[in-house]
């Protein structure tokens, strides 16, 4: 599939494995709990009646809860930048926590790859874990420049250990006038 021939393909596939013997050992997972869930979709707006209907709850005040953490409030693999307009360079942190669900003892490297006209910058660019089940959390600053040509731009952070390969795929994106 190519962004070239399909505009929206960059958003038909993530992180997740095709390969179901890989599938049941990924080494780094993105949990979240419900309250994240919540956090987020006040994040999108939802107040009252629609958050009820989602969440099946009554009353969600949303004031009352710690605002979920970076720009888009998810602990998801993906991370997308919609460009705020085509003069400024537009800018996104985020914020993302891995739960370690391969041996105790390991060490992820990252690599990152950035597309024309956007950089990415990663701390900390190693997540050392000492136990199963141990959290690290890491930053991703996400800084595109406008383009006359941009739709869409595709990148990637992958975490790499001695038994494992995570990718956490980066799109960034000019929403269609």
């Amino acid at each position: 599939m190519s962004s070239r021939v399909n505009n929206e393909a960059e958003f038909a596939y993530g992180a997740g494995q095709v390969n179901p013997t890989k599938a049941v050992s990924p080494g780094l997972i993105y949990d979240m709990d419900e309250i994240s869930y919540v956090q987020f979709l006040c994040h999108e707006g939802y107040t009252g009646s629609s958050m009820a209907v989602l969440v099946g709850s009554k009353s969600i005040n949303c004031s009352a809860l710690l605002p979920g953490l970076g720009a888009d409030a998810l602990n998801y693999p993906n991370i997308q930048l919609s460009l705020k307009n085509r003069q400024e360079p537009t800018v996104g942190v985020f914020i993302r926590t891995v739960t370690n669900v391969g041996p105790p003892q390991s060490i992820y490297n990252a690599t990152v790859r950035a597309p024309k006209g956007v950089e990415i910058t990663l701390k900390p660019m190693s997540l050392s874990f000492s136990h199963a089940s141990q959290k690290i959390s890491f930053k991703v600053v996400v800084k595109a420049n406008p383009g006359a040509s941009m739709k869409v731009r595709s990148g990637l952070v992958m975490w790499k250990s001695s038994k494992h390969v995570v990718r956490s795929p980066i799109v960034v994106y000019s929403p269609e006038d």
